[in-house]
C-alpha cells in the first residue's frame, strides 16, 4: 500500500517573508543632531565592497524604514508571487540552516513583515534619523558575505528537497502524491530562481556553472503525471449532472483524467439544497451546500477537503433553486482549481 511521504521542506517560496531587523522598542538610536552623511548617500558610511545601502524617509519612523527596506529590495529587480506558497517559514529555514552565524542575536531579532511589499533576509535598519522639520530618514544595509552565504545555503537546503521529493519510484510517481511532491518541487525551484539572482547581484558570478531547473519544469512533469491519474467524480443529489460537470471540468483543467469508476482517486461530493424562511418577505430563498472530499481509496485519506455554499433568492421556488443550483456551479468553475493548487502548494494532504 502507498503511503504519504512527507519531508521536512525548509522553506517557503513566499520569496522576501522575513527581514532580520530591529523592533520597534529597540535598534538605531535616534538623535536630532545635523544631517548624517548617509542622509544624501549611504554609501559615504557604508563601505561599498562590504553592504549593499538604500536609504528611505517619511512621516514616521515606521514609514521611514519600511521606505528603506522596499529601496533596498528594489535593487535586486526579481520578487515571487506572495500566492504561491508552502507551509513552512524562513525563520524555520534559518533556525535549520548549517549556516554558522556570528552572533545568536541574529535569530532573536524582531520579525517583521509587510503585506505591502517584498523584503530581504539579511536585511537590516542600521541607522535612523529625524530631522528638525519631522521627516524620519532610515538606512538599511546588507552585509554581502553573510547574505550570500545565507542564500546559496538556502538554495543547496532547496535542491536537497527537491531531490527527495522527485526521487521516487515509477510507482509512487504515477499517483496523487507524486503529482503533489512535483508541485512542491516546483515552488522551491521558483525560491532558488529569486535566491539565485539575489547572489548574483550581491556577488556577481556566484552562481557560475549552476544550472538550476525552474519551476515551470517541475509543473510542466506534474501535468505528465496528472495526464495518467483517473478521477473519479460521482455527486449526489445532482441536477442535470451541473456539479459534477463542474468539477469534472475543473480537474481536467488540471490535466486529470475524469470520469469511470473503481479507480484509486475519487471526489465524492454532495448538493444540498434548503429552503430558508423569511416571514413578511415575498421572494423565496434557497441556501445551497457542496461538501466535496477528493480520497484516495486505497488509504481512506482525504487529499482535499472542499466546501461551499451560500443562499440566493427569487419570486418563483423553482427559480430560487435554479439559481442556487447555477450559483454552486459557477463557483466551482471559478474557484476550485485555485483552491487545489493552493492546497497542493502548502503541500498539505
Amino acid at each position: 500500500m502507498f503511503k504519504i511521504k512527507t519531508f521536512s521542506v525548509n522553506c517557503t517560496v513566499m520569496l522576501f517573508a522575513v527581514i532580520f531587523c530591529l523592533s520597534c522598542n529597540s535598534g538605531p538610536s535616534v538623535k536630532n543632531t545635523a544631517e548624517p552623511d548617509w542622509v544624501s548617500d549611504p554609501y559615504k558610511i557604508y563601505n561599498r565592497a562590504v553592504y549593499m545601502a538604500a536609504v528611505g524617509y517619511g512621516n514616521s519612523r515606521d514609514a521611514a524604514e519600511k521606505s528603506a527596506l522596499t529601496n533596498l529590495t528594489s535593487i535586486f529587480g526579481q520578487s515571487i508571487s506572495s500566492e504561491t506558497r508552502t507551509d513552512y517559514t524562513y525563520t524555520q529555514a534559518i533556525q535549520a540552516s548549517s549556516f554558522v552565524w556570528s552572533e545568536k542575536s541574529d535569530l532573536e531579532q524582531a520579525v517583521k513583515t509587510s503585506v505591502s511589499m517584498d523584503t530581504l533576509i539579511g536585511a537590516e535598519i542600521r541607522d535612523v534619523w529625524k530631522s528638525p522639520d519631522g521627516e524620519w530618514y532610515a538606512a538599511a544595509a546588507m552585509d554581502k558575505a553573510k547574505t550570500n552565504m545565507i542564500y546559496a545555503d538556502l538554495i543547496q537546503q532547496n535542491l536537497e528537497t527537491i531531490n527527495k521529493l522527485t526521487n521516487i519510484s515509477a510507482a509512487d510517481r504515477q499517483s496523487f502524491e507524486g503529482f503533489l511532491f512535483y508541485y512542491q518541487a516546483a515552488n522551491l525551484a521558483d525560491a532558488n530562481l529569486v535566491f539565485a539572482n539575489v547572489r548574483n547581484v550581491i556577488s556577481p558570478g556566484s552562481m557560475a556553472g549552476i544550472n538550476l531547473k525552474t519551476g515551470n519544469d517541475y509543473r510542466l512533469e506534474a501535468t505528465q503525471i496528472a495526464r495518467s491519474i483517473p478521477i473519479a467524480v460521482n455527486v449526489e443529489n445532482d441536477i442535470q449532472n451541473r456539479i459534477r460537470g463542474a468539477f469534472s471540468s475543473t480537474l481536467a483543467k488540471a490535466g486529470f483524467l475524469t470520469g469511470g469508476s473503481g479507480g484509486r482517486y475519487v471526489l465524492l461530493a454532495t448538493l444540498s439544497l434548503n429552503e430558508l424562511d423569511f416571514p413578511n418577505n415575498p421572494y423565496k430563498f434557497i441556501r445551497y451546500v457542496v461538501d466535496a472530499n477528493l480520497i484516495d481509496t486505497t488509504t481512506g485519506i482525504v487529499l482535499f477537503p472542499y466546501n461551499i455554499n451560500d443562499r440566493e433568492g427569487h419570486a418563483s421556488l423553482s427559480e430560487a433553486q435554479n439559481i442556487a443550483v447555477r450559483a454552486a456551479e459557477t463557483r466551482i468553475n471559478n474557484e476550485y482549481l485555485k483552491a487545489l493548487q493552493g492546497h497542493l502548494s502548502q503541500g498539505r494532504k
